[in-house]
């Protein structure tokens, strides 16, 4: 009998060890820098597991404040970190894994930038990016997260999935891609042609309607709606639309399934 509680007692402790590297209590550690910046200093930034929200203010610097959390203990924490680097005119924000294992932890950026700072690309994953009173042609990449964007003197472009995208107050519109999730954007320019695009959810697009474009606009199980656009078309179906608005220019194409198109009027 002795026996066989040591035995048991010794398999407990086992499986115990082999658990040291599962889900437990949550833990959190903090990350904050300050840094100085040129009028000619641009900002990216890359974040493998968490949220990115970046805001225009009129202070001098560049500063960060990052949460890291994780639910495998201090070794998930451990195995995160936060690189920034300054280089010529270019600050780089990087979050590094150094383990070979899953991702055990999330890192969620709070950014604020001087206006004068222009944004480049802003990519994460498993997380929202939201960005908002900057400059810059900014391009935003995650997944499984919402993008936010409003009040950027400079181009957009958002690609996500299963998360919503809003675009507004900005010089321009690039290509817009999500999936199972809403798409609403404003297009006051654009440089070449674009597509916006999304599976199984609504695209409300308001429109420069000064702009010269071609726009082919599908969606199926639903209808395309135009309020207060008008569009010579060629193809005119519930479900399928191509017309040029003004004359002749870059493409507009929109898609989704399942789901209403509409397209309105910009206004001022």
């Amino acid at each position: 009998m002795r026996e066989h509680l040591l035995l048991y007692g010794i398999m407990i402790m086992v499986l115990l060890s082999g658990l040291s590297g599962c889900i437990g209590p949550e833990v959190t550690d903090y990350f904050t820098g300050e840094y100085s910046i040129n009028p000619s200093t641009t900002l990216s930034v890359t974040n493998l597991n968490g949220q990115v929200d970046i805001i225009g203010w009129e202070g001098e610097n560049v500063t960060v404040s990052a949460v890291k959390t994780s639910s495998y203990g201090e070794e998930g924490l451990q195995n995160v970190n936060i690189s920034v680097s300054q280089t010529g005119n270019h600050i780089e924000i990087i979050t590094r894994y150094t383990s070979q294992k899953i991702i055990q932890a999330r890192v969620d950026y709070t950014i604020k930038v001087p206006y004068n700072v222009t944004l480049d690309t802003i990519t994460s994953s498993n997380g929202a990016i939201y960005i908002s009173n900057t400059s810059g042609d900014i391009l935003a990449l995650t997944s499984n997260g919402a993008i936010r964007i409003n009040d950027v003197n400079g181009v957009v472009s958002a690609t996500t999935s299963n998360g919503h995208i809003e675009i507004q107050r900005t010089l321009g519109i690039g290509d817009v891609h999500t999936s199972n999730a809403a798409i609403t954007a404003e297009v006051r320019s654009f440089q070449e042609d674009i597509s916006i695009d999304t599976s199984n959810a609504a695209i409300t697009v308001y429109l420069n309607h000064l702009l010269n474009t071609t726009m082919e606009m599908t969606t199926s199980n639903a209808d395309i709606k135009l309020q207060g656009i008008t569009l010579n078309e060629s193809l005119s179906e519930n479900t399928h639309v191509i017309g040029i608005l003004g004359v002749d220019g870059h493409r507009i194409d929109i898609h989704t399934s399942n789901a209403h198109i509409y397209v309105y009027p910009l206004q001022p």
